[in-house]
């Protein structure tokens, strides 16, 4: 019954805003971690940053679970990903 056009979705546009986040935050601990490998001894600061990282990793990973983020979303963030990297 309803005509016209199809109004955008608020939780696609939100998902796919988190997905984004999710890969810069991965990969900035990716980064953090190899300079952290490259140094001998490491401070409690750097220690604590990386491991901020990844409790913020981990709590948006949760929170995509949590929304129920489509697969479709998410395979399609991954090709663009790989995309940009190679």
């Amino acid at each position: 019954m309803f005509f016209g056009k199809k109004k955008p979705s608020i939780k696609d546009a939100a998902d796919r805003q988190l997905m984004e986040e999710i890969y810069r935050v991965r990969d900035r601990m990716a980064s953090q971690r190899k300079l952290v490998g490259s140094f001998r001894e490491v401070d409690e600061v750097t220690k604590a940053q990386l491991d901020l990282q990844a409790a913020l990793f981990d709590f948006l990973h949760r929170e995509a679970r949590e929304r129920r983020v489509s697969g479709q979303l998410v395979e399609q963030m991954a090709a663009r990903y790989l995309e940009e990297n190679q």
